[in-house]
């Protein structure tokens, strides 16, 4: 990978960080995956400071921590 990839990677990133930055996350809320609606998850625990959260399946149970960037670009509300 040459200097330029990685600017240009970079670059995108930076974009992308800039579009979903204000989409505000919410403890203890009932969250959808955009890619499986089916799939309900919440956010038990929010580090700004090391820009992570804890995210619970709410049908297994199971728990995975996720960057905040990845959370508000693949997380929407759950509207039920």
């Amino acid at each position: 990978m040459s200097k330029f990839d990685l600017r240009e990677s970079k670059s995108r990133y930076l974009e992308e960080y800039e579009k979903y930055k204000e989409v505000s996350l919410v403890l203890n809320e009932a969250y959808l995956k955009k890619t499986k609606h089916s799939e309900k998850v919440q956010i038990t625990k929010i580090d700004e400071e090391a820009q992570l959260a804890i995210v619970e399946n709410l049908r297994t149970g199971n728990t995975q921590i996720k960057t905040l960037h990845w959370c508000r670009k693949n997380l929407i509300k759950d509207e039920e």
